[in-house]
């Protein structure tokens, strides 16, 4: 009897331990879900470059500092929401978040190899040098915020601000007056 209680204390245990690694990767467990239905719903022509930068969205979620993995979330989500919004162009909204994706995980990225690498520190000394590190370093923290927040308005305006339709007003307002007879 202890044997079968000994057993079950570890299965409970290995559950927890999932659990809690699980907990501690929300961010890429949603961005993943998130990714394989959207590469899997994608037009055969975009599938190549949705796997990729879902690929690049799932590393940068795993290996990123803070405000990039809740970002990237943040886009994800968003981007659901603008593609079963859009009416007027699927297939370009649908291109248009591949390209939102992926710029932002490869800066994500891109801003970690730079923190990892400590190119900041390196520049130490010349004074001159310092302070350019220091400008970069504030242009790549504005960054991260300001490109999430530049795409999810791209998204509402590629919502709700359509091009106008290819006929004059004129004809649009007889179509619709006379019902297309």
């Amino acid at each position: 009897m202890a044997h079968i209680t000994e057993r079950l204390i570890w299965i409970l245990n290995g559950f927890l331990v999932l659990l809690y690694a699980a907990i501690g990767n929300l961010h890429a467990i949603v961005i993943a879900v998130s990714s394989i239905f959207f590469v899997a719903t994608a037009p055969e022509e975009q599938k190549t470059w949705a796997m990729g930068a879902a690929c690049m969205a799932l590393a940068a979620s795993l290996i990123t500092p803070a405000p990039v993995p809740t970002f990237l979330l943040v886009m994800s989500i968003g981007g659901w929401i603008g593609l079963y919004l859009e009416q007027y162009n699927r297939i370009a909204q649908r291109w248009n978040l591949i390209r939102g994706q992926a710029l932002y995980s490869l800066a994500g990225l891109g801003f970690t190899l730079y923190q990892t690498i400590g190119l900041g520190s390196i520049i130490n000394s010349d004074p001159m040098l310092m302070q350019g590190a220091g400008y970069l370093n504030g242009l790549i923290g504005i960054a991260m915020y300001v490109i999430p927040i530049g795409f999810l308005a791209w998204l509402a305006q590629g919502i709700w601000a359509h091009p106008p339709a290819p006929a004059t007003p004129e004809v649009l307002i007889n179509m619709v007056r006379s019902r297309n007879k």
